[in-house]
């Protein structure tokens, strides 16, 4: 018997292994020992065997070859089958855990059947204004809202309190099966319980499901039918379900088209800087010597980091979820009185006209979008 099952789905990921082991056995250390932990490795690549020999003076691990495919759900169901902790933890591959993830963890989880802690997600926290972290266990915002909680590796839970459901209706599609679970536990009664410390991050690579629009909306589509054929909701909670993920569907297309509108911004970067053109030199060439970026993204940073270069002053960003942040550049709400400026350059690439008519009641500054300042230089160029 262990205290911690941590349950790993292997798919072609042998290159991920050697990482998975150092951060557990790091977990297993800050305990000082106290904790029993072993490690499944599931591996879902039937023609990819993994060998028997992993090896761990202080954690248990257990490689489990499938002899078929199963997806995600279906290799964390196979692994539950074979765990022998009282507590489950579900990683991807790939994920980062903190070195006091366990520790925490379990120090919060008390009599509650399972805990979630806060999470980084492209390099910066998940949580934030928009995104509130009680949200992620609150079964009405999962209804009808989206699911707030971006992995399952945020949430310890208990091996009991796994719904039978969930195990018993493996999806065909991945990508949508950990939203299935917690909607299901949350239902059948499970107690949720926050923890605020930041235990957890997030990588985005492009092979991970959740980017794919069609095959996110056919793996909702799965959980809403085995939400029907077991009766887990009231008709009003069932049509929630439904329109939730309809909205999350039309909402990716326009994530889409957000993609498209950066990366024509880096296209359109690209091509100045390969005439040997810096941003800084425009700006100097326009008498600006100080400026504020909108924006704590990765155009922002990466505006930052070229002029920092250059060693022009970016006296600070605006961001309206400054708070949240956790970064060595000063960051202001656009609700703070803000110093003035030269000019600001924001660094998204929706909602402009409304940042920029806020902007201009707040500072008497030139206000540029990314993209309008990159348009400008190319006309230089080209002339």
């Amino acid at each position: 018997m262990y205290d911690v099952s941590v349950i790993v789905p292997i798919y072609y990921g042998k290159k991920y292994i050697e990482q998975l082991v150092q951060q557990v056995k790091a977990c297993w250390k800050c305990a000082e020992g106290k904790i029993g932990i072993e490690l499944l490795l599931v591996n879902d690549a039937p023609d990819d065997p993994l060998p028997q020999d992993y090896f761990s003076e202080c954690v248990e691990i257990v490689v489990l070859n499938t002899e078929v495919n199963r997806g995600v759900q279906g290799a964390r169901v196979k692994g539950i089958e074979k765990s022998r902790g009282k507590y489950i933890l579900f990683l991807d591959q790939d994920d980062k855990i903190a070195t006091e993830y366990l520790k925490s963890q379990l120090g919060k989880i008390g009599d509650y059947d399972a805990v979630v802690c806060k999470a980084i997600h492209e390099r910066k926290p998940f949580y934030n204004l928009t995104r509130p972290f009680s949200s992620s266990i609150c079964k009405d915002y999962m209804l009808r809202e989206k699911n707030s909680i971006i992995s399952p590796g945020q949430v310890l839970m208990k091996k009991e309190a796994v719904s039978e459901i969930w195990k018993k209706n493996i999806l065909q599609n991945n990508g949508a099966d950990d939203w299935m679970l917690w909607l299901c536990m949350m239902e059948e009664g499970k107690t949720f319980v926050l923890n605020d410390e930041t235990l957890f991050e997030h990588v985005v690579e492009g092979s991970n499901t959740s980017l794919c629009v069609l095959e996110m909306y056919r793996s909702e589509q799965e959980v809403l039918d085995v939400i029907r054929k077991n009766h887990v909701f009231s008709e009003a909670d069932t049509s929630a379900l439904e329109r939730t993920i309809q909205s999350l569907t039309e909402m990716r297309f326009q994530l889409l088209g957000k993609f498209q509108r950066i990366s024509c911004v880096y296209d359109s970067w690209l091509s100045i800087r390969n005439h040997k053109v810096h941003i800084s030199y425009y700006l100097k060439q326009r008498g600006y010597k100080t400026i504020a970026i909108y924006g704590v993204t990765s155009l922002g940073k990466q505006l930052f980091q070229e002029l920092n270069i250059d060693k022009f002053e970016v006296s600070y960003f605006i961001d309206m979820n400054a708070p949240f942040f956790n970064e060595q550049f000063k960051i202001c709400s656009p609700n703070d009185e803000l110093k003035q400026v030269d000019a600001v350059i924001i660094s998204l690439v929706e909602n402009e006209r409304q940042i920029s008519d806020l902007l201009q009641t707040k500072l008497s500054a030139d206000i540029w979008t990314i993209a309008e300042l990159l348009g400008k230089m190319e006309e230089v160029l080209d002339a």
